[in-house]
């Protein structure tokens, strides 16, 4: 009889640490695996932005990668490239906006950067600008004004502030010294889009 109700206790006891061991991977998958789907957005210029989405996790941060295709009201479409979201949720309302002959779409990319893909959808010209901190410190506008900035060292950040129009402000946090984290500095920098190349240009800088 005690030998029955041990190898029972011995099998209740196999059986919830399979459940637990199972239950470790599960969970372990889904918070630092992969998950791939495709998320249609509606367009308020019309038509509809399809993004194919690779989420990934791993024990430092979080990302989505994401392919987008817009498909006009006529039924074309066009492979716009790209995006990255790392280590923030992902809206999933990515608007495109229009200029004279550029369709725009702007997304992010490696290091909290802003990718502007500008499109000629009649020409089926492409192009695309990134923003960055790299790309704003060597920017001969932002030399000219000799603000004390590290470079590449974190906490920074670059985010879209207002668009109007061909105009792009974005608001770039920076820090100042490297011994504090916390002593931080801040612009507005207004770009400008080329109509003729479809690149974003730095206009003015801002406090």
């Amino acid at each position: 009889m005690k030998t029955r109700t041990i190898k029972k206790g011995c099998g209740i006891i196999a059986i919830i640490l399979i459940v637990i061991i199972i239950g470790f991977f599960w969970a372990f998958n889904e918070a630092f695996g992969e998950d791939k789907y495709s998320v249609t957005i509606e367009q308020n210029i019309g038509g509809k932005l399809i993004c194919d989405v690779t989420y990934s996790a791993d024990l430092q941060s979080w990302y989505y990668f994401i392919n987008y295709k817009y498909l006009t009201p006529k039924g074309k479409s066009y492979d716009f490239g790209n995006g990255m979201y790392q280590g923030i949720e992902w809206n999933e309302n990515d608007q495109l906006f229009k200029y004279k002959k550029w369709t725009i779409l702007i997304t992010g990319t490696d290091f909290d950067a802003i990718k502007i893909i500008s499109y000629d959808l009649t020409a089926n010209k492409k192009s695309e600008s990134i923003i960055e901190p790299h790309s704003i410190q060597k920017d001969s506008l932002w030399k000219s004004r000799n603000i004390e900035a590290v470079l590449m060292w974190s906490p920074s950040k670059v985010e879209i502030d207002t668009i109007i129009n061909n105009r792009i402000l974005v608001d770039y946090t920076f820090r100042i010294d490297r011994e504090n984290p916390d002593n931080l500095g801040s612009r507005l920098i207004e770009y400008e889009l080329d109509n003729l190349n479809g690149k974003v240009e730095m206009k003015s800088i801002s406090e």
